[in-house]
C-alpha cells in the first residue's frame, strides 16, 4: 500500500476502486479540488465508468462516507479483543486516526481536514446531514455495545451507557474538528484526558 489508503489488500471491483480513489484524491485536493475527472484518473478508470455507479459528486461522497463507515467496521472487527476495556481503547484510536499496525497511516491533517469539508456541506444539504446523523448513531450504537459488554463482564461501572457513548462521541468529534483546523496537534494531551475519563468514569477498582 504505497499510497498510503488504510484498505488491506487489492479492490474487489470498479466500485471499490473508485472508494479508494476518491480518498486518494481528497487527501490531495481536499473537498473543494476533488473532481469527478480527477477521481477518475485516480482510479484509472473512465469517467464513463465512474458514471454507470454514481449520479454525480453528491452521489459519490454520500457512498464514499458509507464506505468508509464500513471500513471501520472492518478494522474494528479485526482489532477486537472482546475485552471492553481494550476495544474502548481501540475504539477511540481509530475514530482519531490512529490506525493500527496492519495499515499504513495516512496524512493525517488532509484526510480529517477532507472529513471536516465534507461535514460542512450538512449545514445546508439535506441529505449529507442525514448521513452524518445515520453515521453519529452508529458510532453511539458501537460504543453503547462496547459499555453494556464491560458492565455486563463486571469491568465497567453501572454507568448509563447511551450517555456515555454519546458524550464521548461529542469530545471525539471535537477532537477531530481541532485537528482538522489548528496549527498545533491538541490530539496527544486530549488522549490522555479521554484515558483518564474512561479510568475514572468507567473502570472499576480491582
Amino acid at each position: 500500500m504505497s499510497d498510503g489508503i488504510p484498505f488491506a489488500g487489492e479492490p474487489a471491483d470498479s466500485h471499490e476502486a473508485i472508494m479508494r480513489a476518491t480518498f486518494r484524491a481528497l487527501r490531495e485536493y481536499g473537498y473543494a479540488g476533488l473532481s469527478i475527472q480527477r477521481i477518475a484518473d485516480e482510479a484509472d478508470l473512465s469517467k464513463s465508468t465512474f458514471y454507470h455507479h454514481f449520479d454525480g459528486k453528491e452521489d459519490l461522497l454520500l457512498s464514499f462516507q458509507e464506505f468508509i463507515l464500513t471500513e471501520f467496521n472492518r478494522i474494528f472487527q479485526v482489532e477486537s479483543t472482546g475485552d471492553p476495556e481494550q476495544d474502548i481503547q481501540t475504539f477511540v484510536s481509530l475514530v482519531l486516526d490512529d490506525f493500527p499496525d496492519c495499515v499504513e497511516t495516512p496524512e493525517k491533517n488532509a484526510v480529517l481536514g477532507s472529513y471536516i469539508e465534507m461535514r460542512a456541506q450538512a449545514v445546508q444539504n439535506p441529505e449529507f446531514r442525514e448521513k452524518f446523523t445515520e453515521t453519529d448513531e452508529l458510532f453511539t450504537r458501537q460504543l453503547v455495545h462496547i459499555i453494556e459488554d464491560g458492565i455486563e463482564q463486571g469491568v465497567f461501572a453501572d454507568v448509563n451507557p447511551e450517555t456515555v457513548s454519546r458524550f464521548m462521541i461529542t469530545i471525539l468529534d471535537g477532537v477531530i474538528l481541532q485537528s482538522a483546523t489548528r496549527n498545533d496537534n491538541p490530539v496527544a494531551d486530549i488522549r490522555d484526558t479521554i484515558d483518564e475519563y474512561i479510568e475514572e468514569t468507567l473502570l472499576l477498582d480491582t
